[in-house]
């Protein structure tokens, strides 16, 4: 079990008060954000992995493109 199955285990735990911790509601929301936060971390890489794979090949056509077409302009 990784650690934020841990996490989540425990902050569920706490929030039906069947653990011995006894936390404020303050300091719950805070751990809930922590744990949320590293979730989002680990969600956008493939999104950023997407992004480069279809961005760099697509502006690199792009570019080609517009050379191509400014290069057959200046021989006409």
């Amino acid at each position: 079990m990784g650690t934020l199955e841990k996490q989540n285990e425990m902050l569920k735990e706490i929030k039906n008060h069947s653990s011995k911790v006894n936390l404020s509601k303050r300091e719950r929301k805070a751990l809930g954000m922590v744990y949320r936060q590293k979730l989002v971390k680990r969600s956008h890489l493939p999104k950023i992995a997407a992004a480069w794979v279809i961005n760099v090949p697509v502006s690199g056509l792009m570019v080609a493109i517009l050379f191509y077409t400014i290069h057959g302009m200046m021989l006409i």
